[in-house]
């Protein structure tokens, strides 16, 4: 009886193991049949980030510069709208300013106003050298909803980024 409870629940841990793991394929199945869903969005506005300056004037142990930058334009793609050298007419482009960074910290979270990661950027939007508008987003993480946030300097450059894009879409 013992060894029939143990192989029972052997083979239960196994199919967890493999239910749970299972993913995806992105197909759609209607009616029988099956559909390959899109996976890549496509705009006929093309941005390319032309530059990003850090006007803290300040040095972080973190690369400022790069993660606005790559945050701009990994937005872009996901909305199909980043520019490659082989798209044709003229690209919108955009020029961020990061205004202010505190990288913050999640042990000093836990102490309200202590420990708050905060980013500010502007980013400038332009088109065949007229300038369309200006951007600006402050996002911050703080005591409560993100005292649990590890690395919360990245996730706010994630924040900010997708917030940019979604504004700059207004603009097109």
């Amino acid at each position: 009886m013992n060894g029939k409870i143990r192989l029972l629940a052997l083979v239960l841990i196994a199919l967890l193991m493999f239910a749970c793991n299972r993913r995806g394929t992105g197909d759609i199945h209607v009616a029988g049949d099956t559909y390959r869903a899109p996976e890549v969005v496509n705009s006929p506005y093309k941005v390319r980030v032309a530059d990003v300056f850090n006007d803290t004037h300040e040095l972080y142990d973190i690369d400022i510069i790069g993660l606005l930058w790559n945050g701009i334009e990994d937005s872009l793609k996901k909305k199909g709208m980043l520019w490659n050298p082989k798209a044709e007419g003229e690209p919108y482009v955009m020029e961020g300013h990061i205004l202010t960074f505190r990288k913050g910290d999640m042990a000093e979270r836990f102490v309200p106003y202590l420990g708050d990661t905060v980013l500010s950027v502007r980013v400038e939007l332009t088109r065949g050298g007229r300038h369309l508008a200006t951007i600006e987003s402050k996002r911050k993480i703080a005591f409560g909803r993100g005292t649990w946030t590890p690395r919360a300097w990245r996730k706010i450059y994630e924040q900010v980024s997708e917030d940019v894009v979604n504004q700059a879409v207004k603009y097109f």
